[in-house]
């Protein structure tokens, strides 16, 4: 199958970003890596009116230490973390679990905001991130927010991601 047809957004920052989402809230999403997201697409499991894709955004994609945390943005690809020395380091699990995202395709594109913001249970990434105690960083046009995993993963495939 194809997707429906949408239109297409190409931000240049977070905050150009959020304002989309927030003026066309549930008539867009989000594209990072595309691994979850296209084929609900293609089978059109999910059809937007708008898709803003945020591959390009500035200072989205980071691995670094911040005290006693890693701090990883939404746009770091999974392979990425795959070669980081720094997480091989502070993060032996994550370093562990990372390799057994999908296959070497799938971790060369796929972000990880991408599949934390998809909520499967089953992948890795959002495991980890609940079995570390870690923590979500939210962003929307009046700032942004911290939560737990308990907080952010709602149920299977539901997170507490709001359209804005």
């Amino acid at each position: 199958m194809k997707p429906a047809t949408f239109n297409y957004l190409r931000p240049s920052s977070l905050e150009e970003a959020v304002h989309y989402l927030s003026e066309y809230g549930e008539d867009a999403k989000i594209l990072s890596g595309g691994q979850s997201l296209i084929p609900l697409l293609n089978m059109r499991l999910s059809t937007p009116k708008y898709l803003i894709d945020i591959g390009r955004a500035e200072g989205l994609s980071y691995i670094k230490e911040d005290g006693e945390s890693l701090v990883i943005g939404a746009l770091t690809k999974h392979r990425e973390i795959e070669k980081s020395e720094l997480v091989k380091e502070k993060c032996p699990l994550l370093s562990e679990a990372i390799r057994w995202v999908g296959h070497e395709q799938i971790r060369n594109r796929g972000t990880v905001g991408g599949s934390i913001a998809h909520g499967d249970p089953s992948a890795e990434l959002p495991c980890v991130l609940t079995a570390l105690r870690g923590e979500v960083v939210i962003a929307d046009v009046n700032g942004e927010e911290i939560v737990s995993p308990e907080e952010f993963f709602l149920t299977y495939m539901l997170t507490s991601l709001q359209p804005d």
